[in-house]
C-alpha cells in the first residue's frame, strides 16, 4: 500500500491481533470446553487473557476444560510480556543481532527509554520475571493445596493465579474469584505483592535491581514518581473503600480492613474479586471507576493512562494555578514534550471512555454508571464489573455489537490509546532517543 510503513506501534498492534486470533481459533475447539461456546465468546475470552483484562463471559471454570485453561493461562502470559518480547528474548539468547527495528519495537513493548543498554535489560528482566512467577506460585501453592486437595490440582493453580496475578490479568481458575479466600491474608497478601510487582514496571523493577547492587547510585526521577504515585492512590482507595465496606455487617473488623486494602490495589490494575463490587455504593464504584482509569504504572503489565500520566497532568495544572511557566518535580524541570504527551494520553482516553460508555448505554439499555464502570475496566484491561447474576462480566449479557466494543476497547486499552491512535492513523517519528533524566515513561 502506497505511503503504508510498519510503524513499532502497528506491528505490536498486529502482533496482538495475531495472538488473539491464534488464542480465540485453540479457545473455539471442542478440546478446550465442555460445552458448546460461540466463537465471539471465544475471541472475548481470547482478547480479555491476551490483553491481561480478565472480563468473563464464560466461566473459567467450568465452561473451559484443563486444554482450555491453559491456553488462557499462555495467552496471560503472552499478553503480559508481549509476543514481541519473547520472540526477541529468543533471538538474543541464540545470538542474533538485532536491527534498529526490532530494537524499537522491543523498547516500545518494555516503555524502555531509549536504545542504550536495552539488550541488557531484556536479557536480565524476563528470568526475573520467571522468578517471581515462580516465588508466587510457591508461595500460593500451600493455601490451595488445602482448599483443592488434588494436589496437581493446586499446583495448576498456584501457577496459573501467580502468573495472572504478577500480569495484573485478574483470571481464575475458581468461578467466585478469590472470594473463598477472603478470610486468608496470605493469600490476599500474596496476590497483592505480585500485582504491585508487576504494575511498577519492568524498567522501574530493573533500575531497582541496579541500585541494589550498587550499578547506580540513585533512583531516578521515574522511579521515585512511580512509588510515591502508587502508594498514594493506594492509601486514597484503601480510605474511601473502607468507609464504605465498614457498613457490611456479615464482615469482621479485620476482614473489612483485608478487603478493602486488596479491592484498593487490584482496583487500579488486576480485577482479583475478594468482595461483590455491585453491592458498593454507586459513590465507592465512580472511585473504583477513578482508581482504574488511572491504572498501573509505564511499562508494567497493567493498564490505565497511567500513574506517571495522572501526575505530570497534575503537577502542570498545579504550576499553572501558581503562574509558574515550568512544571518542577523534585526539583527538576520536566521538558514541556512530556507534559504535552501527557496532556494528549488524558484526552484522548477520557474521549474514548466517554463515548464508548455512551454507545453501551444507549446500545444495551443500561445505566450510565455500569456502562462507564465497563468500559473503563476494559480500556483499562483492569476486569472489574458490576456482573451479572451468574457471577460473570456485565458483557456476557451484551449484544455481539456492545460485545464487540469492549473487544476493541481493550485492545485499545492494551497498546494504550495514543499508541493504538498511532498505529491507525498515525505517522510516528523516532522517540526512543536519550533525553536527560527528566525523561519520563507515559
Amino acid at each position: 500500500m502506497r505511503g503504508f510503513e510498519w510503524t513499532p506501534h502497528r506491528i505490536l498492534l498486529v502482533s496482538y491481533l495475531g495472538v488473539i486470533l491464534v488464542g480465540s481459533f485453540l479457545l473455539y475447539l471442542p478440546p478446550s470446553t465442555t460445552r458448546d461456546i460461540s466463537y465471539l465468546d471465544a475471541l472475548f475470552t481470547a482478547t480479555s487473557a491476551t490483553t491481561v483484562t480478565g472480563l468473563v463471559v464464560l466461566d473459567t471454570e467450568k465452561d473451559f476444560t484443563l486444554s482450555g485453561k491453559f491456553i488462557i493461562f499462555l495467552l496471560v502470559q503472552l499478553g503480559g510480556l508481549g509476543y514481541m518480547t519473547f520472540t526477541t528474548y529468543f533471538l538474543i539468547a541464540l545470538r542474533k543481532k538485532l536491527g534498529l527495528r526490532e530494537r524499537l519495537i522491543l523498547a516500545e513493548s518494555f516503555n524502555y527509554p531509549g536504545m542504550h543498554g536495552l539488550v541488557r535489560f531484556v536479557k536480565r528482566m524476563i528470568p526475573v520475571v520467571f522468578l517471581i512467577e515462580f516465588l508466587g506460585a510457591l508461595a500460593l501453592f500451600p493455601s490451595f493445596l488445602f482448599k483443592l486437595k488434588d494436589p496437581v490440582d493446586a499446583l495448576f493453580a498456584s501457577v496459573f493465579h501467580a502468573i495472572s496475578a504478577f500480569n495484573n490479568a485478574g483470571f481464575s481458575t475458581f468461578s467466585e474469584n478469590l472470594m473463598s479466600f477472603r478470610r486468608d491474608l496470605w493469600v490476599n497478601m500474596v496476590i497483592s505483592l505480585l500485582i504491585v510487582i508487576g504494575g511498577i514496571g519492568f524498567y522501574t523493577i530493573y533500575e531497582l535491581i541496579l541500585y541494589k547492587k550498587g550499578e547506580v547510585k540513585r533512583l531516578s526521577t521515574h522511579t521515585k514518581l512511580v512509588f510515591l504515585s502508587s502508594t498514594v492512590l493506594i492509601v486514597l482507595g484503601f480510605m474511601v473503600l473502607l468507609f464504605d465496606i465498614w457498613r457490611f455487617k456479615d464482615l469482621p473488623m479485620e476482614e473489612k480492613i483485608l478487603a478493602s486494602l486488596f479491592r484498593s490495589i487490584s482496583a487500579r490494575t488486576a480485577g482479583f474479586n475478594t468482595i461483590d463490587i455491585s453491592k458498593l455504593s454507586e459513590a465507592s464504584q465512580f472511585v473504583l471507576v477513578n482508581l482504574m482509569f488511572v491504572g498501573a504504572s509505564p511499562g508494567g503489565t497493567g493498564g490505565g493512562i497511567k500513574t506517571i500520566t495522572a501526575v505530570v497532568v497534575f503537577l502542570a495544572v498545579l504550576s499553572y494555578v501558581r503562574g509558574r511557566p515550568d512544571v518542577v518535580v523534585f526539583g527538576r524541570r520536566l521538558i514541556d514534550a512530556q507534559v504535552h504527551r501527557a496532556m494528549v494520553v488524558l484526552s484522548l482516553a477520557f474521549a474514548y471512555n466517554t463515548l464508548m460508555a455512551t454507545l453501551l448505554a444507549e446500545l444495551e439499555n443500561i445505566r450510565l454508571l455500569p456502562a462507564l464502570f465497563e468500559t473503563v475496566s476494559a480500556f483499562s484491561t483492569v476486569g472489574f464489573s458490576l456482573g451479572n447474576p451468574k457471577g460473570l462480566s456485565l458483557s456476557a449479557d451484551f449484544s455481539p455489537l456492545g460485545k464487540f466494543l469492549i473487544i476493541l476497547t481493550m485492545i485499545a486499552g492494551r497498546v494504550g490509546v495514543l499508541g493504538f491512535m498511532l498505529a491507525l492513523v498515525g505517522k510516528e517519528k523516532p522517540s526512543h532517543v536519550k533525553l536527560p533524566e527528566t525523561r519520563l515513561l507515559l
